[in-house]
């Protein structure tokens, strides 16, 4: 039973799917998850069967992986650097303060450049009182960063992927 026409619902869906594509190169917004909730709502609304149970598992599991794969690069990365656990924690912390206060005062552009600027910088400045010279610091903030720009671009994979799979379901096997 559909609720809705099916093209209004296809047009909202693509345009849900599309703005999470957009996030998913916004490395604290989970793009993939946005994706896959517009897909579950056009399930919702049009009826499973529109979807499909294998589209929902490839999605699902697309969704994950993107997922996992933005969580573990930074902290990989930033091992990998020679980060401590306290540096990712005190800059993610700074980077979400940083990043909320600029968001209300500016824009949400300030907002990410304000998140991004107090995570790194709150990982540089706990790296050189741990390490006490500069250089280290650097070294632990540039895996750090290394390691998100990978879960990045693995995050925009799994979206571009998740997309294809629900064009493919509609326009192909629909």
């Amino acid at each position: 039973m559909e609720v809705l026409p099916q093209a209004i619902v296809l047009f909202l869906t693509f345009f849900v799917m599309i703005i999470g594509l957009i996030f998913t190169v916004i490395p604290p917004i989970p793009g993939t998850v946005i994706i896959w909730a517009a897909a579950i709502g056009y399930g919702w609304l049009l009826g499973w069967d529109k979807l499909g149970w294998a589209t929902f598992i490839i999605m699902t599991l697309l969704m994950v992986a993107g997922v996992v794969a933005d969580f573990l690069g930074g902290q990989f990365g930033a091992k990998l650097g020679g980060a401590s656990c306290l540096a990712i924690a005190v800059g993610t912390l700074c980077g979400l303060v940083l990043g909320l206060v600029t968001s209300l005062v500016g824009t949400p552009l300030l907002g990410l450049v304000g998140g991004l600027g107090g995570t790194l910088g709150g990982i540089l400045l706990v790296e050189r009182l741990r390490y006490g010279d500069w250089s280290s610091a650097m070294t632990a903030t540039k895996g750090f960063l290394a390691g998100n720009i990978i879960g990045i671009m693995a995050k925009v994979t799994a979206g571009v992927l998740m997309f294809a799979t629900f064009l493919a379901r509609v326009y192909i096997w629909g």
